[in-house]
């Protein structure tokens, strides 16, 4: 079996998000039930507390595609860290929106800085394994302050804590169920105390609780579903390369965590000049096994995994994966029946993925050469090219694209990423200044868009492009 199990992963997703789907409709039920029983209501409060359910819905159907949520624990702690700065930018706008008066203005401010506050000194100070402990408990204490000095609505005051509740579930990575456990009875114990304090009826706040449990228990069941697949794939993937390399499964997971930031700085220390591709070619050699290993961990990232699910979709007849680095795109489409070729420099990811190839039993053909591979390609040529994550590391943008679509068969299709710039986190990168369309037409290529492709608002990060029935394309023109 290889790294993931693409058909068990589409299996778990669809699952999941159905769980997820159903899991959001008794939220909305939840929340209808709620919002009818409680006392009289400004239209503010209605508005705020709406939204609050809404985004956390949306949030929970979503919970099953975060795959808990990343090999890289450092990855995991900024994720926290990057979706309250949003929280907050969003709580600002909305706050201030929604706010009839200028205490209520002061009072979403004062919060608002209060959860800045809170970011920072977690980004600043605090050990990440206790992240999910810190936020939960400023959250509540923030919620505490707002019911006391501010007078806020308990109603309002519950959908925000069952917001605050899920976040810091989704991000648990050890003893969920216990956790879930204090945060379910620590905020229901707090929404009955405040709720008793300002004069409202006992069974009003137990359904206010109830709103509350459910967000917990639905939260909390998705993060350990999410938790036991990725587990499976993480396991899998640990004995690869363990048999491979004969490294530790600490290594391993050091290696996952650091393997890009270790490529970014010899990238920077080599000074290689962006057309000098023979020194680049080279230093992708000379660096193949940190890609081995930031390759195999970006292959267990749930927006890969779903990518891959997608573009497989593609795959039809004889399969290239040009820049196929540990092969996990492939071997997919080789198990699934497809006669396949891998093609990339020649390193040790060529060597893992045809030991992988070995011990699954696939037929693969391997190049490192582009004239073998375009001898390969007159004799029978390709239905389906694909290309993730590799133009953007090449000289020749142009003239690779001219390369992979005169190695298509007539109606064969051309997969591949839209070129990405340099980043500080990925300097390899190069700046293609390229109209992709227009140049891929001049070729005979139509491009190939979903509904979805064409709005005018969505980038574009996938390109498919069909070559003509009657193509002449092997001619390399």
């Amino acid at each position: 079996m290889g790294v993931v199990n693409y058909t068990e992963q589409q299996r778990y997703l669809n699952r999941s998000r159905m769980r997820a789907a159903t899991f959001a409709l008794l939220l909305f039920l939840a929340a209808g039930v709620c919002w009818a029983a409680a006392p009289a209501l400004t239209l503010a409060i209605r508005i705020v507390f709406a939204l609050s359910i809404a985004a956390l819905a949306g949030s929970l159907f979503y919970t099953p595609n975060y795959l808990q949520l990343t090999v890289n624990q450092e990855k995991r702690f900024r994720w926290q860290i990057k979706i309250r700065w949003r929280l907050i930018a969003a709580g600002l706008v909305i706050g201030i929106i929604s706010s009839p008066s200028v205490r209520g203005v002061t009072v979403v401010v004062c919060a608002i800085a209060w959860l800045t506050a809170v970011n920072f000194l977690a980004k600043a100070n605090l050990p990440r394994r206790y992240f999910p402990a810190w936020f939960w408990a400023t959250d509540l204490a923030l919620l505490f302050m707002l019911v006391w000095a501010a007078h806020v609505n308990v109603l309002l005051v519950v959908g925000l804590l069952a917001a605050a509740a899920h976040l810091s579930l989704v991000s648990c990575d050890r003893h969920l169920w216990v956790w879930a456990g204090l945060v379910g009875f620590s905020g229901g114990s707090s929404i009955i105390y405040t709720g008793l304090r300002a004069g409202l009826d006992l069974k009003l706040l137990l359904i206010f609780a109830g709103l509350l449990f459910i967000s917990v228990i639905e939260t909390a069941f998705l993060v350990h579903t999410a938790q036991g697949q990725n587990k499976k794939n993480v396991d899998a993937a640990m004995r690869e390369l363990m048999e491979f390399t004969g490294y530790s499964a600490e290594q391993i997971r050091q290696l996952w965590s650091t393997s890009n930031q270790e490529l970014a700085r010899n990238w920077q220390a080599a000074n290689i000049a962006e057309n000098d591709r023979e020194r680049m070619a080279q230093w992708y050699r000379d660096n193949s096994e940190l890609y081995m290993f930031a390759i195999s961990g970006y292959n267990l990232e749930y927006k890969r995994i779903i990518s891959n699910l997608r573009m497989l979709k593609f795959g039809r007849g004889a399969c290239l994966d040009y820049g196929a680095g540990n092969g996990e795109f492939i071997l997919e489409l080789a198990r699934r029946g497809h006669p396949a070729a891998y093609f990339d420099v020649a390193g040790l990811t060529m060597k893992f993925a045809r030991q992988r190839a070995q011990r699954l039993g696939l037929a693969v053909q391997f190049f490192h050469s582009k004239d073998d591979l375009a001898g390969a390609a007159k004799k029978q040529g390709f239905d389906a090219v694909f290309s993730f994550d590799v133009l953007e590391h090449l000289p020749d943008l142009p003239g690779e694209l001219t390369f992979l679509s005169s190695i298509l068969n007539p109606g064969g299709l051309l997969v591949f990423d839209v070129p990405a710039g340099s980043t500080k986190s990925h300097p390899m990168h190069l700046n293609h200044h390229l109209e992709i369309q227009k140049h891929l037409q001049s070729k005979g290529l139509a491009e190939e868009r979903s509904f979805w492709q064409g709005l005018p608002f969505r980038k574009q990060e996938k390109y498919v492009f069909r070559a003509p029935e009657n193509s002449q394309s092997k001619t390399g023109s």
